[in-house]
C-alpha cells in the first residue's frame, strides 16, 4: 500500500483529481472508524474526515515530501478530532449533545459497546480525580441535569462559583482525556 500511496500522492501533487478520489476511497473508512472512536458522533466523524481530506487536497504541493502518509493522515485526524472536542467542551449545548451520544449506544456491535464502556470508564476515572466540590457540581450538572442556579441553591454556593467549578472541571477533564486518547 505504501507504493500505491506514494504514486497517488505524486499524482495528487500534480492536480490529479481521480488520484485524490482513489486515495480518499482507500482511507476513508479506516479514518472514519478512528475519528468515530474519539468523537462518538457519526456526523462529526464524517465532517472531520472531509476536513482532513480537504486539508490534504490543499496541501497537494508538499504531499511528495511525506514519508509515511498513513501516519500523517491519522495525525491530522487526531488533531482535528481533539480540536473539535476542545471546542465542544466550551459549548454547553454541544457538550450535552455529545454526552447524549456517548450515553446512547451507537449500535449493538460488541466493539462499539466495548469502546463506549472504555470511554465512560476513562471519563469516570478523570472525574474521580476532581476535588469533592467540583465533582459534586459536575455530577449534578451532567448526571442530574441541574442548572447552575439549581446547583448553587442545592450546594449553597454562588452561581459564579458553580460556573467556575464547571469551567475548571471541564478544562481538567478535557486535558486528561486528551492525554488518555492520544
Amino acid at each position: 500500500m505504501k507504493l500505491i500511496d506514494e504514486d497517488l500522492l505524486l499524482a495528487i501533487s500534480k492536480g490529479d483529481e481521480e488520484a485524490f478520489k482513489c486515495l480518499f476511497r482507500m482511507h476513508r473508512d479506516q479514518l472514519f472508524a478512528y475519528i468515530f472512536k474519539i468523537t462518538k458522533s457519526r456526523e462529526t466523524a464524517e465532517e472531520i474526515v472531509m476536513d482532513v481530506f480537504l486539508k490534504i487536497w490543499e496541501s497537494a504541493a508538499v504531499l511528495t515530501e511525506i514519508k509515511n502518509f498513513q501516519a500523517f493522515l491519522f495525525h491530522i485526524a487526531k488533531n482535528k478530532a481533539l480540536d473539535f472536542l476542545r471546542m465542544a467542551a466550551k459549548d454547553r449545548v454541544l457538550v450535552e449533545l455529545l454526552s447524549d451520544q456517548i450515553n446512547t449506544p451507537a449500535s449493538d456491535q460488541p466493539d462499539d459497546r466495548l469502546l463506549l464502556n472504555e470511554l465512560k470508564s476513562d471519563i469516570d476515572k478523570v472525574v474521580a480525580r476532581l476535588s469533592p466540590q467540583r465533582k459534586s457540581v459536575f455530577r449534578l450538572s451532567r448526571e442530574q441535569h441541574m442548572t447552575y442556579d439549581q446547583i448553587a441553591s442545592h450546594l449553597q454556593l454562588s452561581k459564579s462559583t458553580v460556573k467556575n467549578h464547571m469551567l475548571d472541571s471541564l478544562h481538567f477533564i478535557r486535558h486528561h482525556l486528551t492525554r488518555i486518547l492520544s
